[in-house]
């Protein structure tokens, strides 16, 4: 049913332009961007959360009146596509077999080949998969003003990101040298989180190694370590016995780690020469040195040891490892175990082994583990360690690291904090490089600005800020340009190419000019630096241009005057240390004022059904799967009330139903709808009064962005009080008919198809609900009494119940009392500390119950009489109505009946 909805409205709004904002002065603007889609692949059901929850905010605030910008545009920089389209070429299977996967859902089979064989140029990819996003994008009712689209390859947009680059470098933050990246070998190129396969939401970071020599008769063996402080308690070394381990010479020294390692070495130090292999036997002949302790220890053979994770060769500390003491305890190795590092607690590897019951289970090593480390580096002092005796492991760990090296006994080594592939499954490793081109985001005067900058913004949720200036406080230098790729050029070295996320900062402001800024680049094959700073900066323009150019400059500056800043940034808590840091320090470097950024909102991953989503699971579900197996309108629906936006989101069957089912028992009701007018007396005037209530509530919610808690008041609440209406005998049809364009406009923002069609049925067949502006000055449309009446009634009906479910007797007749002039008389002198005598044995009574006491109170026994009928038909008893006329035992009071069953 829906989906017939979905299809005539398509039509609809293909042929319409409301969606293409106008920048008019006269109206308040609003501006929300979304992260730009990947073009290397289709979308799935948990990528469409964001932008959802993007159109659903630009929905309403067109509702409110705003003039609302929320365009669209398509990243293709970085080595993704380019590595896919490669592996292509080259014929790999599995990526012929996932790209024929994608193309089964939107080709007919005998197109398949012919787009797979186009694909074999990386653009072809890129193009085939934006139109596909946009076809469902616009199925899923987004309202994307695509007439601004634009992708990171234009050639205008590369243009802005020079000019953005030149300005970094003016300001001192643009440096060259020496630094350390994550590197892809194959692909022989830096990569960055959206290069890497989950690197959005399982972060890879660089870890720096102490690279330990122990110095042998032959050559040295060197071990990876991140706690050189333990160096006193090594009893041995671990070796692979099947791995493949190398002699590289480095620094005039002989040393043999494993090959994976040399391959990693070689990559992160100059001067690196292999001199040839050795066999894990011939290392096992020999002994020794530990440096600066001079013990000299035995090689024994481990298979635990991964040769691919630092450099393939680990020294044991049992003393400080639980692993390590539980090797030994299991292979009956004989070895005197070293303490050297005390805590405060006297926690030890022993104690900890007993704890979890390491002993016959493993299964809580990791935990036993971090535990110790954790204990040890914050409450740690070193003991039996010579020079370094008494001093605390985190002052320790950095002087024996520095010491070490200053004696040529160690070498920095880079390791990953995890194994990882790129998207297309190279796999990466940290590199570094020369004269890498990196931003630096360490300057103090630029971090004051970034943290002012996040002080003045809104966060949704208001958790996120202080994750965002610990962000900005970790961030330092970041790699901002690789050798291959699809990209920008970087302005001062052509021979670079700007990575993907570094070109990817303030993209949202080309949004605003496009047109212009295309004609202009159009015109003069480029797009001159005082243009840009006249568009952005408001500088004056030193050149002399033609009309067309000074026309289409001016028409840009008034288009970016306009629409900028950003008022609200959507996206997800991957993105917090790197997109949004980026986003927000460029623009604290370079924009002021009015042009900076006004909102972030993060919002919650999601999952299918429990699991993350992923093709080996079985659980994923592509944007176009939706459309066609559950309509855009109730997945549009279940991504507004299926969890709170800060929330991890689980797309799952049983939900799911639960909101079909509602969503079905919605479109019952307007299918069935015939305008009868609206009804007359109580039960319609508590309805409307419910309905705004429920309105105002919307509106709040969604001014504070609280998405769900809005859309539960005006699409559940409603509901619900409509059956309310229904029991008291009244009529659907004249108690929706008052608020039916109200509502109509409220639900279009989730629900635009079927929001069309009714409003198009039963409203005006001329106009579009969606480009409707709704009245948020309400309150005169709310009868209080009326409301805390029927509140006052479901609390009656509702003790009864409960006093039913006590009693399990069959009752005849329930006698309600309801406060009367006593009781009125009573809590009049008792708050006025004037109480007459003959009230003061109704003390403890009303002492007993004050805290539950209406202060409001209403005219209990007018309600229940007129709704006598409806209670005694809802309960199937007689009821007997009383007003107190008498001093009791147990009174009634305000909001507390007295209620007898009989």
């Amino acid at each position: 049913m829906d989906h017939d909805i979905d299809i005539k409205w398509r039509d609809r709004w293909g042929k319409s332009h409301i969606f293409e904002p106008v920048a008019e002065n006269s109206k308040p603007k609003f501006f929300v961007t979304v992260p730009w889609p990947y073009t290397n692949g289709s979308l799935h059901v948990g990528h469409g959360r964001t932008y959802t929850l993007g159109d659903i905010i630009a929905r309403y605030k067109r509702l409110t009146g705003f003039n609302v910008l929320f365009p669209m545009g398509f990243h293709e920089s970085g080595t993704p596509i380019l590595a896919f389209s490669e592996r292509l070429r080259n014929g790999d299977k599995d990526t012929i077999k996932l790209y024929r996967n994608y193309l089964m859902e939107y080709e007919k089979p005998e197109n398949i080949d012919r787009i797979l064989e186009s694909f074999k140029e990386p653009q072809n990819i890129a193009e085939y998969f934006s139109k596909v996003i946009i076809k469902d994008f616009m199925d899923l009712g987004y309202s994307i003003d695509w007439t601004r689209k634009f992708t990171s390859a234009d050639p205008f947009y590369q243009e802005i990101v020079k000019w953005q680059f030149r300005q970094l470098e003016s300001k001192g933050l643009i440096k060259k040298g020496k630094y350390p990246i994550l590197y892809s070998i194959n692909d022989e190129n830096a990569v960055g989180e959206d290069d890497i396969k989950d690197g959005d939401t399982d972060k890879v970071s660089i870890e720096e190694f102490t690279g330990v020599l122990f110095r042998g008769d032959k050559y040295y063996l060197m071990a990876a370590s991140l706690r050189p402080e333990t160096l006193f308690g090594v009893t041995n070394i671990w070796v692979n016995p099947s791995a493949q381990y190398a002699i590289v010479r480095y620094n005039n020294m002989d040393i043999v780690m494993s090959k994976d390692g040399y391959t990693k070495f070689a990559l992160q130090h100059e001067d690196v020469e292999y001199v040839g292999s050795v066999t894990p036997d011939e290392i096992t002949s020999q002994k020794f040195r530990v440096p600066i302790q001079n013990d000299m220890v035995s090689v024994i053979k481990a298979d635990f040891v991964d040769p691919d994770n630092g450099t393939g060769i680990v020294y044991s500390v049992p003393g400080h490892s639980i692993f390590d003491y539980l090797y030994y305890r299991k292979n009956n190795i004989k070895s005197s175990i070293k303490k050297v590092v005390e805590v405060k607690s006297r926690i030890t590897v022993e104690q900890l082994v007993g704890k979890y019951g390491l002993e016959n289970n493993e299964s809580h090593l990791k935990d036993a583990t971090q535990e110790l480390y954790k204990e040890e580096f914050y409450n740690g002092t070193l003991i039996n360690s010579g020079p370094y005796g008494g001093m605390t492991v985190a002052g320790a760990r950095d002087t024996i690291k520095n010491d070490l090296m200053k004696n040529n006994m160690a070498v920095i080594f880079y390791e990953t904090n995890r194994k990882a592939v790129t998207r297309s499954g190279s796999r990466v490793i940290v590199a570094v490089l020369k004269d890498q081109w990196f931003i630096d985001y360490s300057p103090k005067w630029l971090k004051e600005k970034a943290h002012d900058l996040i002080n003045s913004m809104r966060f949704y949720p208001e958790l996120y800020r202080k994750l965002m200036m610990d962000a900005i406080d970790w961030l330092k230098e970041r790699p901002c340009a690789r050798r291959r790729g699809i990209g920008t050029r970087m302005p001062f070295d052509e021979s670079w190419v700007i990575e993907s996320l570094s070109d990817s900062t303030i993209y949202m402001l080309a949004y605003t000019n496009k047109k212009e800024l295309e004609n202009i680049y159009n015109r003069l094959n480029r797009i001159p630096d005082d243009i840009l700073d006249y568009v952005l900066l408001g500088k004056e323009i030193r050149e002399k241009y033609d009309n067309y150019v000074m026309d289409n400059a001016i028409s840009a500056k008034r288009e970016f005057d306009y629409w900028y800043g950003n008022d609200l940034r959507i996206t997800a808590p991957p993105h917090i240390s790197n997109h949004l840091a980026f986003f927000i320090m460029n623009h604290a470097a370079i924009f002021k004022g009015k042009k900076l950024p006004g909102g972030l909102m993060i919002s919650g991953l999601v999952i299918s059904n429990g699991a993350k989503i992923s093709k080996s699971k079985g659980n994923v579900i592509s944007l176009l799967e939706i459309t066609n197996r559950y309509s855009a309108d109730i997945y549009r629906l279940f991504m507004a009330v299926g969890a709170d936006i800060s929330s991890l989101l689980d797309w799952n069957e049983k939900d799911l139903f639960s909101v079909i089912k509602r969503y079905s028992y919605f479109i019952g009701l307007l299918d069935g709808f015939t305008d009868h007018g609206g009804g007359e007396g109580y039960i319609y005037t508590w309805f409307r009064s419910a309905f705004y209530k429920n309105l105002k509530s919307y509106i709040g919610n969604m001014e504070s962005m609280n998405i769900r808690d809005a859309y539960i008041a005006i699409f559940y609440n409603v509901m619900n009080d409509l059956k309310n209406v229904e029991n008291h005998g009244g009529d659907i049809n004249s108690a929706i008919s008052p608020i039916l364009a109200d509502w109509l406009k409220a639900l279009s923002p989730i629900m635009p198809f079927s929001c069309e069609e009714y409003w198009h049925r039963h409203i005006d067949d001329n106009t579009f609900v969606s480009a409707q502006t709704i009245d948020t000055n309400i309150d005169s449309k709310i009868d209080n009494e009326v409301l805390k009446s029927e509140n006052y009634l479901n609390r009656v009906i509702s003790d009864i119940r409960e006093i039913l479910k006590i009693i399990h007797i069959e009752p005849k007749k329930a006698v309600i009392t309801v406060y009367g002039t006593k009781q009125e008389k009573f809590i009049k002198g008792y708050m006025e500390n004037n109480l007459e005598k003959e009230y003061k044995s109704m003390i403890p009574d009303y002492m007993k119950n004050k805290n539950k006491i209406d202060t409001e109170p209403v005219d209990e026994y007018s309600i229940l009489n007129r709704n006598k009928e409806y209670i005694e038909s809802l309960l199937n008893m007689e009821i007997i109505l009383v007003k107190s006329n008498q001093i009791l035992k147990k009174n009634p009071w305000p909001g507390r009946p007295r209620i007898e069953i009989e």
